[in-house]
């Protein structure tokens, strides 16, 4: 047995072994498979015993593949790992190849620049031999200008003046949304502000955020007292940029604005003393020197033949910041060429650049519009240093509308109608006063202040405002309750003043924009008081109205009528044996007494000249109805006291006080509508 067990096992593992060759081969099919087996096999027993062999098979190789997997995974994340950090060396190694790439450029421009120079050794606003400039303004540390470049991403342009020194530099802390660390370096002719990175091989790494030039910034102290301002001082850059820096002392505070106007003097001085017809001035150094064999248009039209490929690099590395400055530059040294130099054509090619650097200016989108990003406000900066100021101006409101769109929508309807209203108001409100303070800060320079456009946008943003609040306040197939919509209203008006501290009232567009909603409003809402009027008309009984004293109902009654000067108790019996209080008026006037107040003190929120006619038709109507049910009411014995009573209220009393209101209160004009209803009833 024990042999013949042995002989079945070996024959097994050989029809195991035979199988999963089969199964694995590349010509595998399984119809043939199955038909092979079905011929050899005569009963089920011995297909069974193939099932479980295939069965061994398949889970034997699912063992494999899940301890294969398993496996493999620990290396792919390894490898992943591997790619990730490859990738950002080759990153960081592309970035400085490229840094020494312009150094090298630089340097050869200066070079080439340099040998044709040979009246002129040294630029005109320093002088090698003359160190006073930096001794009297006060040198913070043995810093040059190439070790500046090397430690500073994006300052290789400091490099292309020849001979400027560095007077002064230090850590300050930028103030704003968000404070940071910036490092100042101040330069015989500009001032760079740079903000640190992270560390490169253990050495401190800068990024450039800003080159400003000396001649069109501004420095001062803040004219706030507090404590915390006392460290800070402020510098404007035309053409409204501001930024404010907090030192670590007001010593040092004092010094930095001390050094920045000494150096702004000394600057101005040596420009005013440069003869002419010796000296290139700054904007030509930036572009190069001349010859002594060729005249200044040559040179001059040379340097510009370049500058369109010089501009498709800064466009593609979107470096605007450089192609904005070639620009202004080459805008200047065009006017100076005449037609022998191919000034059209040079001229058209360079339109071209600033016409797809407008564009992508144009096209750039922050997402969230809002106050504190300075990433939004350059591309605005850059348009309009190429005078580009209507483009400007769509991009500047563009991201705002974003912004102001984005904000709008994460309010959420929590609580009543008129608290969202109020969160609804006072959010879009106050955004569009923020926009209007910062849209005169950045335009106020230019020649019309480009406010048409502001206005023009805040009646776009208003519209879609009332748009989104009449989705609320004025729903289209419902009934707003007495009182919530005028609500409404008021608190969108409160707010909407606040533009006019500002300087622009925009509630008469606010009244117009709202017309169609409060008209619709007020004809729907004098429907219903006419509709419940017909359905208390049919269930009159004309008894007279009684009041528990201690309910307050009587009093609530008396304080509404003395609204329009009213007095109820001519119209009122007390018994002494009852504790309730009689008034000689049916149900269905107290009731119509009762809604036709709510409904006008909701009219009189939202009245505005454009509704009159609304208001008074809704209200004549509304009148009409009441004094014709009393005309029609079926008069008996018993009834006929208080129909005549009720009539002798409505007519006498309330018509002609509610007359008095509206032209006092509401309207301000006479009503000769409703002093109509009155002429008829006499008549009648």
């Amino acid at each position: 047995r024990i042999q013949i067990l042995f002989e079945l096992q070996g024959t097994m593992s050989q029809l195991s072994n035979h199988y999963e060759e089969q199964l694995k081969s590349e010509t595998f099919d399984a119809k043939v498979f199955v038909h092979q087996l079905c011929k050899n096999f005569d009963n089920a027993r011995d297909l069974d015993d193939v099932k479980k062999i295939i069965e061994n098979v398949r889970q034997t190789n699912a063992a494999q593949l899940k301890h294969n997997v398993y496996r493999n995974y620990g290396q792919f994340i390894d490898t992943s790992k591997e790619i990730t950090f490859l990738e950002a060396e080759m990153y960081k190694l592309g970035h400085l190849l490229t840094e020494q790439r312009a150094l090298i450029t630089s340097l050869t421009d200066d070079t080439i620049a340099m040998e044709k120079v040979q009246t002129i050794t040294e630029p005109w606003f320093y002088h090698e031999n003359d160190s006073s400039d930096v001794t009297e303004l006060g040198l913070a540390d043995d810093m040059s200008v190439s070790r500046v470049v090397e430690q500073v991403q994006g300052a290789a342009v400091l490099q292309e003046i020849p001979g400027r020194k560095i007077l002064h530099n230090g850590m300050v802390t930028e103030k704003g949304e968000e404070e940071r660390q910036i490092r100042l370096v101040l330069l015989n002719d500009c001032l760079m502000s740079a903000c640190p990175t992270k560390r490169v091989f253990m050495s401190e790494s800068y990024k450039m955020v800003e080159l400003l030039e000396l001649k069109n910034i501004t420095v001062m102290e803040l004219s706030d007292k507090s404590q915390e301002s006392k460290l800070c001082f402020k510098i404007t850059q035309y053409p409204g940029s501001t930024y404010v820096y907090k030192a670590d002392s007001e010593q040092k505070k004092m010094e930095w604005i001390s050094v920045i106007k000494r150096a702004q003097q000394k600057y101005k001085d040596l420009t005013s003393k440069q003869p002419l017809d010796l000296v290139m001035t700054r904007d030509q150094m930036l572009d190069g020197s001349w010859s002594e064999n060729k005249s200044r248009l040559e040179f001059r039209a040379e340097i510009l033949a370049d500058l369109p490929e010089e501009l498709d690099v800064c466009i593609a590395q979107r470096d605007f910041d450089n192609a904005v400055r070639k620009l202004k530059n080459a805008k200047i040294n065009i006017a100076m060429l005449d037609q022998t130099h191919n000034a059209s054509e040079i001229k058209a090619r360079i339109e071209q650049r600033l016409q797809k650097l407008t564009e992508l200016l144009t096209e750039f989108n922050t997402g969230s519009g809002g106050f504190n990003g300075k990433a939004s406000k350059k591309p605005v900066k850059h348009l309009l240093r190429l005078d580009k100021v209507t483009q400007a101006t769509n991009l500047f409101l563009r991201n705002k509308t974003t912004g102001l769109r984005s904000t709008m929508r994460r309010i959420k309807m929590e609580g009543t109608m008129s608290l969202y209203i109020t969160k609804l108001s006072q959010t879009f409100f106050s955004y569009i006063a923020a926009v209007g303070t910062e849209f005169k800060a950045i335009f106020s320079q230019t020649e019309t202040g480009c406010m048409p456009s502001y206005v023009g946008w805040v009646e776009s943003e208003l519209q879609w405002f009332v748009a989104m609040f009449s989705r609320q306040v004025f729903p289209q197939g419902s009934v707003v309750g007495h009182g919530i919509a005028g609500e409404c209203v008021a608190i969108a008006l409160k707010h909407a003043q606040l533009l006019s501290e500002h300087g622009l009232d925009i509630r008469y567009l606010l009244h117009r924009l709202l017309q169609p909603g409060i008209c619709t409003t007020l004809k729907r809402n004098h429907i219903q008081i006419i509709d419940a009027s017909k359905v208390r008309a049919k269930e009159e009984k004309w008894r007279r109205v009684s009041f528990d004293v201690k309910s307050g109902e009587y009093q609530n009654l008396d304080s509404l009528l003395k609204t329009y000067n009213i007095d109820i108790s001519k119209y009122s019996i007390k018994l002494d044996e009852d504790s309730k209080i009689y008034i000689s008026l049916s149900q269905s006037i107290v009731s119509f007494v009762r809604s036709f107040h709510s409904y006008l003190q909701d009219a009189k929120k939202m009245y505005n000249v454009r509704v009159r006619k609304q208001l008074i038709d809704s209200i004549t109507s509304c009148l009409q109805f009441q004094t014709f049910q009393l005309q029609i009411a079926q008069s008996t014995e018993e009834t006929q006291s208080i129909i005549r009573s009720s009539s002798m209220f409505l007519m006498k009393e309330f018509i002609p006080a509610i007359i008095v209101y509206l032209e006092k209160k509401v309207i301000g004009q006479p009503v000769p509508t409703i002093q109509k209803i009155l002429t008829e009833t006499d008549q009648v």
